[in-house]
């Protein structure tokens, strides 16, 4: 009751703030719709007044009409995205005609000088030649055109995001079940992005990645927003991507497609000595008109992907012997998995009144991952892979109603999610990370493995826009509840065994002890007989050195772990979330060249487990000026706060380790590390509970949250101009401005920080802060980023043939911290009580970065051969991104043993985070089309797409491991310009080759 009271408190006191001052800010014009605007004036620029102004979708013959004001000013607001013949009309006048096509979130200026003359005379104006757009935000709008056009990789459309500015692949590695949603705005964790489908939710909060979508063919239009977006959109403070799906129409059309590409028609993995199996189809179809003519349409939609393919592991046959020496499956070279998706989607479009339309829309999606633990860096084996399948269903239903009297458009929308997937291991256990000499391998059941996931979700939205005078008003309420009734969070459960090597001398602080190398503590067979004797000894003053380990162990004949962690989980969590927003917002149009935007947002989370908070407020303004005197040059500015929702893990782990009967994790270092490794299948029986004395609590790890913790957002502003060159180009500069605040991550608070050389286990007992406990895990608000970019842009619409979006940046992204999850923390190696420490560039930091996708229609030249060819392109290039030099090694002996462990030392001073510098990334991708017609309506079109068209190697992953050696020196890569340049015998994979796809499709 609390939070319901806190709730409606929130809400009155933002109704009241509209109705006493209706001031808000509307950047775009919705999330699911359009709106046109403009002044209608006679030939010496006076206002008419009573202008009747009619807006028709010419596919669907909705009509709109209103009558102009005392100043002559019209608006529509909320039209679906399409293409509208308006009319002018009015006594004395000659009527004026014009075709515009509306894009999704924009609001279009149409301003209409009418002449003198019989109303029956009717002036047509060209399509899109009078648009000005009153745009404040950084968005790209992918128009049917472009989504029809463009090569896209797997026909994944929301890689339509990434041909927009400062929009870039995320370079957190990558995660499976804890996977992202693949997309980083302006630097900024891809884990909190908002992606709506009409408008609602389509975002796993489990993890901040994207729920199943569906067909490109059944979107209409989808908008990439990259920055100061308007109070209307939260839940995010990177970007956000609108997508809106098709309806039908008063014809009958319909597709079928299919695509193909096989190895046959690909070039070699650079990494593999053969052609690997590569096989993939997708194909599929839609299906629409009218149910009723000008009264209810429908859309049908679906389409199905298979794929075949390996991955290329580089692990070196001498390690491979190794490890299946000590009873380990693990194979090199091409391994196969496949890849299977299954996506369905209906909706019907209903006018119930003239005023008062509804849809309803219903998708499915099913999918099968082979590899959704990834294993595609080349050190990682296929033993690590998790195997997901994963069913999502939603059913979203949207009214809008158009109140004539009071001149305003309401907007409902609901939605409820069913989404179910389970991620199983391909290995019992245990998962190993190894030191070896080409690099850190990683073999055996994922760390997070098996993860069942079961969510249903329920949102309900409700949106009022309307005009008054010169005030363009939104207001609104979004409710959105999550129930999790399972989500499981696994920690390690077949175990985690971690080699690196060992240094006894400096572990003992004992010269002339012997040093073993990552690969000789795991394999007794490639021991010194130096090693050996050592290991003898050991075994016979082992349980005098450390009391309570066991007499006539055979350290000599058994592998020697670093490290052994094991969690027992006994039940899942449930972790509901309620997330409610508000806000309130005004277009003023202060001048005819001038606009001024200002919004209100109010958010509250309730998440349980997390401490509450009294919500959080995001003011946001931005300006929009016309210089008189230079009417093609728009001025623009904006400045607002952005919050985010953190993923769900977080809380799942802290109630899984504070509760009883929950997850334990249990800590067991060198040397007693060895005892429950050397159980069958190296690992303990997997059980609710640890066994006796296995957990001791300064030798655990926990979970929390910091008790202050905030919520995290960003700051955001962007400056800049566009010019209008012609009729359809623009040109545009902008600078950006983002700082992350208060970003949510985790650390570990109580670390060992009195060390006892040679006794890792008295160490971590007595030498921490806190020394009744083992590691904590605390997840806080204590992280920051910055970012500053300059972009500068060429937009051409596709008309006369031609279509053009190109777009470079320079920019700089610093942060301190990587992830929430606890095994990608690398950036704490030198004290994580102080991450200040780690400032540091951002792995998302791209410092140049191009990018083109056009298409040119070859139809219109004279030559007979090029009929009906289009040709089509995304071009891609950036510079080298950071990456994190590892020691492998604990060298501090703080207690994060796990490798990587620390970063290197020069001189005895640990390096930098991130110092080092990749190789820069190309490739271009082509599409060659060639269209048909029959009779009038029946096209075929023959489809060749080329990706990566030059071959050329991209590096995707390294090894970084760079471990010292018995004098602790460590062999580091070459210095360029302050940065450590990768070496070519580090690189462990490459992004995909060549590959050509043959595809057709029928329309009618």
């Amino acid at each position: 009751m609390k939070y319901l009271r806190q709730i409606l408190v929130y809400s009155m006191f933002i109704a009241l703030v509209l109705i006493a001052s209706v001031i808000s800010v509307l950047a775009q014009a919705s999330s699911t719709t359009a709106s046109v605007t403009g002044e209608i004036l006679d030939q010496q620029g006076a206002a008419i007044s009573g202008v009747s102004v009619t807006a028709v979708n010419t596919s669907t013959n909705l009509k709109r009409e209103i009558m102009t004001n005392n100043n002559g000013s019209y608006s529509f607001l909320d039209l679906p995205p399409g293409t509208y013949e308006i009319n002018f009309m009015a006594e004395g006048f000659k009527t004026q005609s014009i075709k515009v096509t509306l894009d999704l979130g924009t609001i279009a200026r149409v301003p209409v000088e009418m002449t003198l003359g019989k109303i029956d005379d009717v002036i047509e104006v060209k399509a899109n030649e009078l648009i000005q757009e009153d745009k404040t935000e950084s968005s790209t709008n992918n128009t049917r055109d472009r989504i029809d056009a463009l090569p896209i990789n797997r026909r994944d459309f929301l890689d339509f995001s990434l041909t927009a500015a400062r929009v870039r692949t995320d370079r957190v590695p990558a995660q499976g079940a804890a996977a992202s949603s693949g997309l980083s705005f302006n630097a900024q964790t891809a884990r909190q992005n908002n992606v709506t489908i009409d408008g609602l939710d389509n975002n796993d909060i489990a993890s901040g990645s994207v729920r199943s979508t569906f067909s490109q063919d059944a979107v209409q239009e989808f908008q990439v927003v990259s920055d100061s977006y308007s109070a209307e959109f939260g839940r995010a403070i990177g970007g956000v991507v609108n997508i809106v799906t098709r309806g039908g129409g008063n014809q009958f059309t319909g597709n079928l497609f299919f695509f193909d590409r096989n190895d046959s028609t690909s070039a070699r993995n650079a990494f593999a000595s053969v052609n690997p199996e590569y096989k993939q189809y997708q194909f599929g179809s839609l299906l629409s008109g009218p149910i009723k003519k000008d009264r209810a349409f429908f859309f049908l939609s679906f389409e199905r992907r298979s794929i075949k393919q390996n991955n290329i592991i580089a692990i070196t046959d001498s390690t491979i012997a190794s490890i299946r020496s000590q009873g380990f499956t693990i194979n090199n070279g091409p391994r196969p998995f496949s890849i299977d998706s299954t996506t369905f989607l209906a909706r019907a479009d209903f006018r119930l009144t003239p005023n008062d339309n509804l849809y309803v829309r219903y998708n499915y999606g099913g999918s099968y991952n082979g590899a959704f633990e990834p294993f595609d860096d080349g050190l990682t084996a296929e033993t690590s892979a998790g195997l997901q399948r994963l069913t999502d269903k939603s059913l979203a239903i949207n009214n809008s109603f158009l109140s004539t009297r009071f001149n305003l458009v309401n907007e409902s929308r609901f939605l409820y999610t069913q989404r179910d997937q389970t991620i199983d291991p391909v290995d019992p256990g245990p998962l190993v990370k190894l030191v070896a000499p080409e690099g850190g391998l990683t073999f055996g059941r994922g760390a997070f493995l098996p993860q069942p996931r079961s969510q249903r979700i329920t949102q309900f939205i409700d949106n009022v826009s309307m005009t008054r005078g010169n005030n363009q008003i939104k207001f609104g309420i979004d409710f959105l509840h999550i129930e999790t009734p399972k989500l499981e969070v696994p920690i390690f459960g077949g175990g985690l065994a971690l080699f690196a090597p060992i240094d006894f001398a400096a572990l003992a602080n004992t010269p002339g002890l012997p040093f073993f190398t990552g690969l000789q503590t795991f394999d007794p067979n490639l021991r010194t007989p130096q090693q050996l004797a050592f290991l003898q000894l050991l075994s016979s003053v082992a349980p005098q050195r450390f009391p309570g380990f066991p007499a006539n162990v055979p350290f000599a004949q058994i592998a020697l772990p670093q490290a052994y962690i094991q969690g027992f989980l006994g039940k899942s969590a449930e972790v509901p979330s309620t997330l409610f927003s508000s806000f309130v917002q005004d277009d003023i149009r202060l001048r005819p060249n001038l606009l001024l935007k200002l919004g209100l947002r109010y958010d509250i989370n309730r998440v349980r487990f997390v401490p509450d908070n009294n919500g959080n407020f995001s003011p946001r303004v931005a300006i929009s000026y016309h210089p008189k005197k230079l009417e093609k040059l728009t001025l623009r500015g904006t400045y607002g706060l952005f919050f985010g929702v953190e993923p769900l893990p977080g809380p799942a782990l802290v109630v899984q380790t504070t509760s009883s009967a929950s997850l334990k994790l249990a800590v067991v270092p060198f040397p007693f590390a060895v005892l429950p490794y050397s159980q069958p299948g190296h690992h303990l029986p997997e059980s609710t509970e640890p066994p006796p004395g296995l957990f001791v609590p300064q030798l655990s790890q926990t979970y929390q949250f910091d008790p202050n913790i905030k919520n995290n957002y960003t700051q955001q502003v962007s400056a800049g101009f566009d010019y209008l060159i012609g009729k359809n180009m623009v040109f545009s500069a902008t600078y950006d401005f983002v700082r992350g605040i208060k970003l949510f991550a985790q650390r570990n608070i109580n670390p060992i920080v009195r060390p006892i050389l040679g006794d890792p286990v008295t160490s971590a007992l007595t030498g921490r802060p806190d020394t009744n406990r083992g590691d904590v895990i605390q997840f806080e608000s204590s992280f920051d980023s910055y970012y500053h970019g300059l972009t500068l842009s060429l937009a051409r619409r596709f008309t006369n043939h031609i279509g053009v979006l190109a777009h470079y940046t320079f920019s700089k992204a610093i942060d301190d911290y990587i992830d929430f999850r606890t095994d990608l923390e690398e950036g704490v190696a030198v004290d994580p009580l102080k991450p200040r420490l780690e400032r540091a560039l951002s792995l998302q930091d791209v410092r140049n970065r191009f990018n083109l996708s056009g298409i040119w229609d070859l139809s219109y030249t004279k030559n007979r051969f090029l009929t009906g060819f289009q040709l089509s392109t995304i071009v891609n290039l950036e510079s080298g991104r950071p990456y994190n030099l590892l020691a492998g090694v604990d060298l501090n002996m703080n207690g994060d043993n796990q490798p990587p462990g620390d970063r290197p030392l020069i001189g005895g001073t640990t390096i930098g985070r991130n110092l080092g510098i990749l190789p820069g990334f190309a490739g271009v991708d082509l599409r060659l089309t060639r269209t048909v017609s029959f009779k009038e309506h029946i096209k075929i079109q023959g489809i060749v797409d080329a990706f990566n068209v030059f071959n050329r190697v991209n590096i995707n992953k390294i090894d970084r491991i760079f471990p010292p050696d018995a004098n602790l020196n460590f062999q580091l890569p070459p210095v360029e310009n302050g940065r450590f340049i990768a070496p070519p015998s580090r690189y462990r994979s490459a992004f995909a080759p060549r590959q050509i796809q043959f595809g057709f499709r029928i329309s009618f």
